[in-house]
Formats: structure tokens, sequence, C-alpha cells
């Protein structure tokens, strides 16, 4: 045989093979619709980030592409406990009024011009002290520089952030890890529905904030990620009936709905609380005093009954909620089959972070955390 013939016929399966590699690639540019129902178009992959939010970071981290990260606000720098890798990153202004000359700078390098893979990721809207921090603002802050990528995404919305995962994990050619933290998430959320199915439901006002007097509590109504949690633990929101996210409401309303369970979210600056008497826990416990002693509470089930929880924040918003959930769950079925402590340990894991052994999440504490 002709060796020319033999040649290209050995050539041509390993041609086959190198064209098939690239089969599944993406192709660019690349358009994509944000959850602020914008189309971006991205011209070629995505090698450089700008997180301008916390949620944006973590989702980031969760995808294992924390070394794209080039530039964080200052919340991301904040919670360096949370984002140990991201602390000495380049800080890129306040998360609500961020510095594009910055951002331009740090997408420009060292080169005369920006090359286009870089990616800023904001909120898809909001406003505070009557000014958008939301990606219209962003988007036009940066309209004088070219080539510089901006979707907004929220990340911490229950019934968007499965597809804003998944879809950033596109972007990011993260594709399996976006899928294994969907089925992760989704996995825990049916094991809780299994947990509590049969049992009975407690009513249940949560409080998510500590507040300035007793005529302007603020809870949530039926169209919160907190009601759709209280109604996955098996509990039912006082205020679930309202159309409203956001509730701001009075103790003597609160009263008047009796609810079984109290729970007030708490912030704090470390990842979880030390066990009690820590400074954190005794904080925690002037808040609950607090609250057991509020004018005419004597009589509400919650606080006669000794079920009043103050509860660590982070664990009940963005993509690490479920763990929130599976905590708030334990407080209202004390022996539903569940492992809050596991699940937040899965889920740190999942973002790299070491679960910080001896600490609480909920006070007073869970018999078994």
């Amino acid at each position: 045989m002709n060796n020319r013939i033999v040649s290209a016929l050995l050539i041509l399966p390993l041609m086959a093979l190198l064209l098939c590699g690239s089969c599944g690639a993406a192709e660019y540019p690349m358009t994509i619709t944000d959850s602020a129902d914008r189309e971006v178009t991205l011209q070629m992959p995505v090698e450089r980030i700008i997180v301008l939010s916390t949620d944006a970071a973590e989702a980031v981290e969760l995808l294992g592409a924390g070394d794209m990260i080039v530039g964080v606000t200052d919340t991301v720098q904040k919670y360096s406990w949370y984002f140990p890798n991201l602390k000495n990153k380049a800080l890129v202004g306040k998360w609500s009024a961020p510095d594009y000359e910055v951002i331009a700078q740090i997408a420009k390098g060292n080169e005369d011009a920006i090359t286009p893979n870089i990616l800023v990721l904001g909120y898809p809207s909001g406003k505070t002290g009557g000014k958008s921090y939301g990606v219209d603002a962003v988007e036009e802050g940066l309209a004088p520089f070219k080539d510089i990528a901006v979707a907004g995404f929220s990340f911490y919305k229950g019934d968007s952030i499965d597809k804003e995962i998944t879809l950033l994990g596109q972007i990011l050619g993260k594709e399996d890890k976006a899928a294994e933290y969907v089925a992760w998430k989704n996995s825990k959320k049916e094991a809780i529905a299994n947990a509590v199915e049969g049992k009975g439901i407690s009513k249940v006002y949560f409080e998510n904030t500590q507040p300035k007097g007793l005529g302007e509590l603020k809870t949530n109504g039926g169209k919160s990620d907190i009601d759709k949690s209280i109604r996955l633990a098996g509990g039912l929101n006082i205020f679930g009936s309202s159309d409203d996210e956001a509730i701001t409401t009075s103790w003597e309303t609160v009263i008047s709905k009796n609810p079984d369970v109290i729970l007030q979210a708490k912030s704090d600056d470390v990842l979880g609380w030390g066990a009690f008497p820590s400074s954190n826990t005794i904080a925690a416990q002037q808040v609950r005093e607090e609250i057991m002693s509020r004018t005419g509470g004597k009589a509400v089930p919650a606080i006669k009954n000794d079920k009043v929880w103050i509860v660590y924040r982070k664990i009940l918003y963005g993509p690490g909620s479920v763990a929130g959930t599976a905590f708030m769950a334990k407080l209202l079925h004390p022996d539903a089959d569940l492992d809050p402590a596991g699940v937040y340990i899965e889920y740190l894991d999942l973002l790299g972070i070491k679960y910080p052994e001896g600490r609480t999440f909920v006070f007073p504490e869970l018999e078994s955390e």
C-alpha cells in the first residue's frame, strides 16, 4: 500500500478525535440573558471576574472559579472569614457605589487596550439612598470604557438561583460544578420535606432584624424566600397571607396572631458564634431577652413555651440557605430526622471552607449541635 495512503489513514482518526474534542466547546461571541432581562454578549471566554456583591463572590467560589476573581467590593473584603482567598484582591469601591475608573484600570492592566475576557457581576436591580446600585447603573458607569461585559444576577432568590448558577456555570465552563450544586441543594430540600411530613404545623413569626421600636418590626410576607423556608420546614408564617415580600408591622399585631415560635435573624462578622458564654452568644441572649420581655408577650405561646430563638443570619439567605431551612425545621420539629450542622458542613465543603468546630448557629443552641 502507498505510504502516503497509510499515513493518511493513520492521521484521519487522530483528526476526528481532535475535532470531536471541540464539539462541546462554547462558541463566541456568546450572548446570554441575565436576571435583569438584558442581553449580554461575551466576545471571548471569561478569564477575569469582578464581583460587586458577596452573593456573586459566593456563587463564583461555589463553582470553583475563585481564582478568576481580580476585583472585589468592600463587603467581600469585610467578610474575609467567608472569602479567605479573596481578602487580598483589588478593591473596586463600595458594593453600592463601585469605582468605575478602578474597574477600568483593572480591566486594562498593563495593556494598551482592554482584552474582552473580563466580566463584572452585579445585582439585577436595587436602590439605596435613592440611587441605583443595580446593573443599569453599573452599565452606565462603565459606558465610557469598551469591552467590559456586565451581567446582573441575584444569586440569593429561591425562584431564580438554580437558573442563575446553571447559567454562570455555562459562562465559566463549570457546568459540572453547577449541576453538582443544584442536585445537592434539591436533595437537601427533599430530605427536609420528608423529615417533617405528617408532623404538626407551628405558627411562626420571623423577625428579620433587631427593631428600632415595637411599632416598626420588620418581617416577611408570602412572596419572600423566608416564607418558602418556613413552609418547607413545616411551619406557617403568620404573615404568609400577605402578597408583600417585606412587611413592617407592630408587636400588637404579632401578639394578635399568637405565634407558636418566634425567630429573629442576627448578623455578625464571624462564621458562627462561639459556644455560650461567648461575646456573640451573650449578645444573642440579650436580644432574646428583649423579645421575651416585650409588653403583653407572656400570653404568646412562643414566649410562654420558651420557643424563641435567635438565628445566625448568613445561613438563612443565599446559595446555602437550605442549611438555614434545615436548622429551622429542627427547631420546629426537634424529633425530625435531620442534621442541620451536617447540611452546613456539606455546603461549606462545596465552598472550600472548613466547618468551624465548636461554633453555633442558633441560640439557645440545639442539643445536637
